[in-house]
């Protein structure tokens, strides 16, 4: 099983200790600008904007999540307006490898990456973050040894670790929402509303209407550990991967996006060994 943070602050390099505090820093700042009601509001208009022309939206796109684009403008256009976080930009981070959203501080490099889930299409992967290659620099001693399959898998974190001596750090917004195709109609899920709940449709021998409650909140704000604190973590987060490469193989040879269990990178310690959250969930 994947470790949690190693809690022994004592023993943390001075490396380590400034990371832990600059991953702790960005996410209070992150946390309070999209926690707040204004965003939620915004996240809702979206969902009447597409409903207003669902079948003319769905039709043009051509695929099942229509949300994706519109919530990663709206992140974009909230970081850079936002008075809470702002001041702290100096500049975009140039790097093509890079999240949705990427900019310079005095001290580091803070990239957002917006996860949208559609609850009933893919359930799994809202309490197992998506992280893509480019959107982590976390060293999982480059392999990840799959069930059921005979060689490992290489993992690699193509997101620069420093850029100009700053730590280049990785976040997620994450949302989920519920296309019912049914009734052609696109919001965010709201798990009181539905005694058959969609996220066990697909579950064989489930109790659908049992409620998990971990799909009670629909967002999410995550931190992924920079490659610089890996060994506090054993080198050893990845759960799964979302895709192997290639695909339809017995013997894959890497893979695109890794799954994180957000649990395990919730439970984090700054510098001085004082707890903090590291995964942050609420309503819209």
């Amino acid at each position: 099983m994947p470790n949690t943070q190693n809690k022994s602050f004592t023993k943390y390099t001075p490396k380590q200790k400034r990371v832990l505090d600059l991953e702790k820093k960005y996410f209070n700042i992150l946390f309070k600008v999209f926690s707040q009601k204004s965003f939620s509001h915004s996240l809702n208009q979206i969902m009447i904007e597409i409903n207003s022309s669902w079948q003319r939206i769905h039709n043009i796109w051509g695929k099942a999540n229509v949300v994706d684009l519109a919530v990663e403008r709206l992140i974009n256009y909230k970081v850079h307006n936002d008075p809470l976080i702002r001041p702290h930009i100096q500049s975009v981070y140039p790097s093509p490898i890079s999240s949705d959203t990427a900019f310079i501080t005095k001290d580091a490099v803070i990239n957002i990456d917006s996860k949208t889930t559609d609850v009933y299409g893919n359930p799994n992967d809202w309490y197992r973050q998506r992280v893509g290659c480019n959107q982590h620099s976390f060293d999982n001693k480059l392999n990840f040894k799959p069930p059921q399959k005979p060689n490992n898998i290489k993992i690699t974190a193509l997101l620069k670790k420093y850029h100009n001596q700053k730590p280049v750090l990785s976040y997620f917004l994450s949302t989920l929402y519920y296309s019912d195709q049914k009734n052609q109609t696109d919001s965010w899920y709201d798990d009181s509303q539905y005694i058959i709940k969609p996220y066990h449709l697909k579950a064989k021998k489930k109790n659908n209407t049992k409620i998990d409650t971990r799909f009670t909140q629909n967002i999410r704000l995550s931190c992924m550990p920079h490659y610089e604190i890996s060994s506090l973590f054993q080198n050893d987060l990845i759960d799964g991967v979302k895709v192997y490469k290639p695909s339809g193989v017995p013997n894959p040879k890497h893979t695109d996006e890794m799954r994180i269990v957000c649990s395990d990178i919730k439970n984090r310690y700054d510098s001085r060994g004082k707890i903090w959250e590291g995964v942050k969930t609420w309503v819209i």
